[in-house]
């Protein structure tokens, strides 16, 4: 039912806001000055605005909407705190629907009551919960592959070279970021359909696992120096946004917006530089979604 909302068509009509709000917010930046916190503001307010654009919600909501998945996702709240932000996220989608029903707009949220909810395909207490789940993968995700990203390049000199020199390879360095960085670093699980055998291991049908993404795209016999990143290697078959069914349904929509904030990133400021030593840098060892909490920058 939502698949068309993602599709490469929709994408493609959906860039020019993309590529317009990442021009707004690095103007922004560019007003503001040196030093710039990119973490907390490019990489966090940047997928909150193409998410409210694609929602049609106020983007003010975007704070309560960050709180939430910051709730859901972190390690250190208690499995009750974690339960009531998730309640109160799909609480938000469900007024959101009730909203775009009575004051249909261009926006995912009006096509898909208009398509599904309408007819009785999808009731709206089940599209409150899909929608929650789409608005917290779509912030915690991209923001900590655009913060990660950028320290990647900072802290590599010849890349960045190699990227400002050819802005082409900006499409498979976006691979490469997702393939080595992996930020989803818990186990999706799984549970198998069939027997099936696996490294010499009998997995027997209705039996549970976990995969481990990371370990998967770390997998020297398909990646080559498997520890190393490689801008120009095709890292396309990397398993960052899942496989066969359970793909990322956003999986286009991420790479369109990587791919338009690293290029006019570089190019707007391709003096860029960390602000602070790298250890002053707070890793994200609290949270689900593996990322960075502070990213000083200047140029």
């Amino acid at each position: 039912m939502f698949t068309r909302e993602f599709s490469v068509r929709r994408m493609l009509a959906f860039k020019p806001t993309i590529e317009k709000i990442a021009a707004g917010l690095l103007d922004e930046m560019a007003t503001q000055g040196p030093p710039v916190d990119l973490a907390s503001t490019i990489a966090v307010k940047f997928p909150s605005l193409v998410m409210s654009a694609l929602f049609g919600s106020p983007y003010e909501d975007h704070t309560f909407i960050i709180r939430c998945a910051v709730a859901r996702h972190g390690l250190t709240q208690s499995a009750e705190e974690a339960a009531t932000k998730a309640r109160e996220l799909t609480a938000y989608v469900r007024r959101l629907i009730d909203h775009k029903a009575a004051h249909p707009g261009d926006d995912m949220v009006s096509r898909i009551v208009a398509e599904h909810v309408n007819p009785g395909h999808l009731s709206r207490d089940e599209f409150a919960e899909i929608g929650a789940m789409i608005l917290r993968a779509g912030h915690d995700t991209t923001t900590n592959l655009i913060s990660m990203g950028t320290l990647l390049i900072l802290r590599d000199e010849a890349m960045r070279s190699r990227l400002l020199a050819d802005p082409v390879l900006i499409e498979s360095a976006v691979e490469e970021f997702l393939r080595y960085i992996t930020p989803v670093q818990f186990s999706p699980r799984r549970v198998a359909l069939e027997d099936v055998e696996l490294g010499g291991v009998t997995i027997r049908r209705g039996e549970g696992l976990f995969v481990l993404l990371p370990s998967a795209n770390r997998d020297e016999r398909v990646f080559p120096d498997p520890d190393g990143v490689d801008v120009a290697r095709d890292a396309s078959a990397h398993l960052t946004f899942g496989y066969g069914i359970h793909q990322c349904l956003g999986q286009t929509l991420a790479r369109y917006e990587l791919h338009i904030l690293f290029a006019q990133l570089m190019r707007r400021f391709p003096t860029l530089s960390l602000a602070v030593p790298i250890e002053d840098i707070r890793f994200k060892h609290d949270m689900q979604i593996y990322g960075v909490h502070n990213l000083p920058v200047r140029w």
